[in-house]
């Protein structure tokens, strides 16, 4: 999911990340809103923010092997980085591969990460846009930001401008995604006067459908 935060690779490197978070595969893990999980989550979420990743792991682990998708994400991340625990990409793949199959926006983001950069996985750039549009229809900027990438650099498709600034535009809208403003504006200046208003056009067709089904 790698990304920018501090370290920063539009075009590979990994490194899980607080949510809202860039990176070129941004990776995240979730560290939810206080009042809205339950207790073992914010607990996790104190301990990853301190550094202590074997806490984050005890507080994460049992809600994760309970089916909570967004522990599942975590704890993924966790494996995928060798935090609090053995770096595992299998396990890895595993617990975020159920996370993006329960439905959480996150994992299906982070597992498409995994199939584009081919991280525990064989590459396969039509899975990972596939977990990336159902992230993107969920209004996750990380996906939004990804899936510009793929079509401004024909990975897996005929590179297209057009759904790479509509994608980029989304993100940026979003304001949590650092290098999405930039992407849009670098292809936005390349575009003739005709190509702009077409890109403009979709990206707000996009937004009316609330994301889903932008092709």
């Amino acid at each position: 999911m790698r990304k920018s935060i501090t370290r920063i690779s539009p075009r590979n490197s990994i490194l899980s990340a607080l949510i809202g978070a860039l990176l070129a595969m941004i990776f995240s893990v979730n560290l939810g809103h206080a009042a809205a999980v339950p207790d073992a989550m914010q607990d996790g979420a104190r301990h990853f923010q301190r550094a202590d990743y074997k806490a984050a792991v005890a507080s994460w682990q049992p809600m994760a092997i309970k089916g909570n998708p967004v522990a599942q994400n975590n704890l993924g991340i966790l494996y995928l980085d060798g935090k609090g625990v053995k770096q595992d990409t299998s396990e890895a793949v595993r617990y975020l591969s159920l996370s993006a199959a329960a439905g959480s926006s996150l994992g299906q983001n982070n597992l498409g990460g995994l199939y584009r950069e081919g991280k525990g996985v064989p590459r396969d750039y039509a899975k990972a846009a596939q977990w990336f549009m159902a992230s993107a229809a969920q209004g996750n900027a990380a996906a939004m930001y990804n899936l510009g990438l793929m079509y401004e650099m024909g990975q897996g498709m005929k590179a297209e401008p057009f759904h790479a600034y509509m994608w980029y535009a989304l993100a940026a809208e979003q304001n949590s995604i650092a290098n999405a403003a930039a992407h849009r504006d670098a292809l936005w200046n390349r575009m003739t006067p005709a190509a702009q208003k077409q890109a403009k056009e979709m990206t707000a067709t996009c937004k009316s459908m609330a994301f889903k089904g932008c092709r």
